[in-house]
């Protein structure tokens, strides 16, 4: 099965991305200094590039070998040679590793389907490695999916609203 990132955040990233355009002109029409476009242009280069890693990730399990691609190269790690997972619990997300004596990969919550692959991790891996997984659960997971959501929604109205206020009382 081929995971890829949830097709709402990235169609929220997109806006925001998009969003962040028309803030930018907001300010460019407000004669704001030189700095603060320098800060929209560094602000529109980072949320381009999160949009471009997230659009270019994706993972696949096949004969239990997960097979990994990101914007940086692929990577590939056999399940039955997992020595560890390693959970990482970040506000709006969370990171599996998984690791063997070689390699690792980073699996985050932001695929779609996550809950599932978190259910067939649990049947698949060694039994010295399951400890970890039993932390994640589909509660954790759609509370911090929800607020990642969130926080893509307030920045898109953040620019909307700042925008709009900038162009016409500026």
């Amino acid at each position: 099965m081929v995971y890829k990132v949830q097709k709402k955040l990235i169609n929220l990233m997109s806006i925001l991305f998009l969003l962040s355009f028309f803030f930018t002109y907001s300010v460019y029409r407000s004669d704001f200094s030189a700095g603060a476009m320098a800060v929209c242009a560094v602000m529109i280069a980072f949320l381009g590039y999160n949009l471009a890693v997230l659009l270019s990730k994706k993972f696949e399990v096949d004969n239990g070998i997960i097979h990994q691609t990101t914007l940086y190269g692929k990577k590939e790690i056999d399940l039955k040679d997992l020595e560890e997972i390693g959970v990482v619990n970040l506000r709006w997300r969370i990171i599996l590793i998984l690791s063997d004596p070689h390699k690792f990969v980073f699996i985050s919550s932001l695929y779609q389907d996550f809950e599932d692959f978190i259910n067939f991790l649990k049947g698949e891996v060694p039994e010295n490695c399951k400890g970890h997984l039993e932390k994640v659960t589909i509660q954790r997971i759609r509370r911090k999916n929800m607020f990642l959501i969130m926080m893509l929604v307030l920045g898109s109205l953040f620019f909307l609203l700042s925008g709009f206020y900038n162009i016409i009382y500026r």
